[in-house]
């Protein structure tokens, strides 16, 4: 645990530059094209490559960290482990071709809003992003291997590649090219992974990349295992691309201004969820599996740290992001209107986010058992559900359905999942989650509170963000270190009494 309490700072930081390159990136795309179709275009054909390739990069993760942990000799782990990466590029390159002619014949049905011009950039900017993905394979096995070894920083690191390129195309020329931009993107990630191997190699070389495959009973097994997975992910995909065809329907823009919402909310995944889950997952393998009970207690704390802190930052955006949204987005033809309705759509799906916290704990209790299936199935059921809710209520909310209906399914498939794990005789204190979830709450709102009520403003967008940020943070730290402390001296006089 002391590895990832020491690493977690220099992840957060890490991290926290990737999402300001990826907010740089929109902030300049925003000036130089505006809420217009041809960067709809570009982002739309990231959401059906790099967005879709998360779902192998996710599989490759959660099977191979439980496969690195178990008692078999390295060369042993090397044979199947290699079978199975060499598999799992074969399938990749199979769908990539197959998605790449759907999207080339079926443009009209997939993007029947852009012109033709803007559908053959779509298709060409998705061709070269299809290319690059395919080095994510090999990069998803590198990451799996450090965070299993506790070396959470090198991979996150390698992440500022991809982040920060495109960025530095932006900045230095006077007028931006979407093709050039989309090049420049894919170069990036194949620079990624072979750096990432370079480095992979020199700490431990008996996993040094090589294709050649072995059909035994154990690649059969992995590979059903990943099924599950793909499934899962693909579905939650489908949702994300479900999200944005229905922002399409309600206008020019709304895609942008969806995309930009995900923007601000993949700070809060990404810096915070995704890094303490991930970081935690190998441990949590090993705790489930040596002790079911002792595993499970411990996972509710898991689920306490996490959601204190997404809890407070959530509160915190409530206070500040209407200047952090004005600040972000409101450049050139990027209007005030645009930067409410995103401040609004981030408010919904960010009060779900506890929700998605307390879920993908659950479904990593079941990876850690080898159980690939439940996940998957409370995905299909959450996706159903979300595509029922934006039908139905596209009639009434209109364009504000494409968060709530991700939102109220976050919550759905996280009471689900719950229900489920308990009928599997795996019951977490739920009460103990519900309480420490409340007292969350309670703490982020007075946070909320205290910031409103100071009230520091200024004609200086940034002076204010700074300011009310420091206003809650010193709050927020004095609290906590109250709590630390009075914790201690109650532990000391217990201690002493005895």
């Amino acid at each position: 645990m002391k590895k990832i309490t020491f690493s977690f700072p220099a992840v957060i930081m890490i991290s926290l530059g990737i999402q300001l390159f990826g907010l740089i990136r929109s902030l300049l795309l925003a000036r130089d094209f505006g809420a217009y179709f041809t960067l709809d275009a570009f982002y739309l054909a990231n959401v059906f490559t790099i967005s879709i390739f998360s779902i192998i990069s996710s599989a490759i993760t959660t099977i191979i960290i439980p496969e690195l942990n178990s008692d078999n000799d390295d060369k042993i782990k090397k044979k199947y482990i290699t079978s199975y990466l060499t598999t799992i590029t074969g399938i990749s390159i199979t769908l990539s071709v197959v998605l790449f002619i759907f999207l080339a014949l079926g443009r009209n049905i997939v993007a029947p809003q852009f012109s033709s011009e803007v559908q053959v950039l779509f298709v060409l900017i998705t061709l070269l992003l299809l290319i690059s993905q395919q080095f994510r394979i090999q990069a998803s096995f590198s990451v799996a291997f450090f965070q299993n070894e506790g070396h959470y920083i090198i991979p996150r690191f390698m992440d500022l590649i991809p982040a920060s390129l495109p960025v530095i195309y932006l900045l230095f020329v006077h007028k931006s090219n979407i093709i050039v931009l989309s090049v420049i993107t894919a170069i990036s990630y194949v620079m990624e992974t072979i750096i990432l191997n370079k480095i992979q190699n020199r700490v431990n070389s008996n996993y040094a990349p090589t294709f050649s495959v072995i059909f035994d009973d154990k690649l059969k097994e992995m590979l059903k295992r990943t099924v599950p997975i793909f499934l899962s992910s693909a579905i939650f995909q489908v949702q994300i691309l479900i999200s944005n065809y229905f922002a399409g329907t309600f206008g020019q823009g709304y895609i942008t201004l969806l995309s930009n919402t995900n923007q601000i909310m993949g700070i809060f995944q990404s810096l915070f969820i995704l890094n303490l889950v991930n970081m935690i997952y190998p441990r949590l393998v090993r705790e489930i599996r040596e002790n079911l009970g002792i595993g499970l207690k411990k996972m509710v704390n898991y689920i306490t740290v996490t959601n204190l802190i997404v809890i407070i930052l959530v509160w915190g955006y409530i206070a500040v992001g209407h200047d952090l949204v004005q600040l972000l987005f409101v450049r050139g033809k990027f209007t005030l209107s645009n930067a409410e309705i995103v401040y609004n759509f981030s408010l919904i799906l960010g009060i779900a986010l506890p929700f998605t916290v307390i879920r993908d704990y659950h479904y990593r209790l079941y990876y850690s058992l080898g159980n690939t299936k439940k996940p998957m199935i409370n995905s299909i059921q959450t996706v159903v559900f979300n595509l029922i809710t934006l039908i139905i209520g596209s009639f009434v909310l209109h364009s504000y359905i494409i968060v709530v209906a991700p939102a109220l399914g976050t919550l759905w498939s996280c009471i689900n999942i719950v229900i489920k794990a308990r009928n599997d005789k795996m019951r977490t204190n739920i009460w103990k989650i519900v309480n420490r979830y409340i007292l969350c709450n309670i703490f982020g709102f007075s946070t909320y509170i205290l910031i409103t009520k100071i009230n520091f403003s200024s004609t200086n967008l940034i002076l204010n963000i700074t300011v009310n940020t420091l206003i809650g943070a010193v709050y927020v730290v004095g609290i906590l270190g109250t709590c630390v402390l009075l914790k201690k001296k109650l532990e000391s006089s217990k201690n002493s009494s005895v």
